[in-house]
């Protein structure tokens, strides 16, 4: 809207003549006094003239209202300006928060995957000790196979000479009842009168058999013993084995349900920050 101003203009005016001129009155000090008899003076106050403005020319007009439009012209850029820094701060603002947000974020990712990298340095060192685990258990498996074989070596030998003392028993029983016949009772009835005993020789191999007998029975109980501690031993390291690798199989689960949680916020997050993007674009 245009505002116009109003200046006096009186020295372009054309002078009036004088009979258009109004009277001049005097001032309102010089009071007249007649005198005695005389007719009374009018008091007259003159005002002082006033400059009366003229009309603007079209020049005047169209200049002022250029300089006019030009302020106007001035007060929009400077008011564009104005608006275009709030913009770029609320964009720097929003830039500022977006970024924060995700240093936080980036921050709590580097945590969980520290925490990960540590889970996963554990399971490796439990798979470490279930690998040393499994090893110990082949070689006492191996122990316990080269054990048995000793030990049916043994039973074998045993068995060997339990069929030796029985044959050699059997033989001394049948030399018992040779000697008890009456043959040779009345045989040796005539040479000495007494039984004769049995053989150095027998009796010195039927004892020697028979502490092997009582040795090899030991050794067996002995055997026998150990090999069900060792089995009671390996049950009892399977078991464990087994508790292991349900722990590993529960963190490894574990994990990865952690990893697509990650990912699917992951996800989210980077949809929710393009179309924040977008917003301020």
């Amino acid at each position: 809207m245009l505002t116009c101003v109003c200046r006096p203009v009186s020295g372009n005016l054309p002078k009036m003549p004088p009979s258009m001129m109004p009277a001049t009155k005097a001032p309102r000090s010089a009071i007249a006094i007649a005198g005695m008899g005389a007719a009374p003076t009018v008091v007259v106050t003159a005002e002082p003239k006033l400059n009366v403005p003229g009309r603007l020319t079209s020049a005047e007009l169209r200049a002022m209202a250029l300089r006019q439009q030009q302020q106007i012209d001035s007060q929009h850029q400077l008011l564009a300006t104005k608006e275009q820094r709030l913009r770029f701060l609320k964009s720097q603002e929003v830039r500022n928060a977006v970024a924060s947000a995700e240093g936080e974020r980036l921050r709590r990712l580097r945590e969980r995957v520290e925490a990960q990298e540590s889970k996963l340095r554990r399971l490796r060192a439990l798979r470490g000790q279930v690998d040393l685990q499994k090893t110990y258990n082949v070689t006492l498996s191996n122990d316990l196979d080269s054990i048995r074989a000793l030990f049916s070596e043994k039973e074998k030998e045993l068995s060997l000479a339990v069929a030796k003392v029985e044959a050699l028993t059997r033989q001394l029983e049948e030399l018992k009842r040779d000697r008890r016949c009456p043959i040779n009772l009345l045989t040796t009835g005539n040479n000495n009168g007494s039984a004769q005993p049995l053989p150095p020789q027998a009796s010195r191999e039927l004892e020697k058999l028979r502490r092997e007998l009582v040795y090899r029975n030991q050794l067996s109980l002995q055997q026998d013993a150990r090999l069900h501690l060792q089995r009671e031993a390996l049950q009892q390291r399977q078991a464990e084995l087994r508790s292991v690798d349900q722990r590993i199989y529960e963190l490894q689960t574990r994990l990865q349900r952690k990893k697509a949680t990650n990912i699917q916020n992951n996800a989210q997050n980077q949809n929710q920050l393009h179309a924040q993007q977008q917003q301020q674009q």
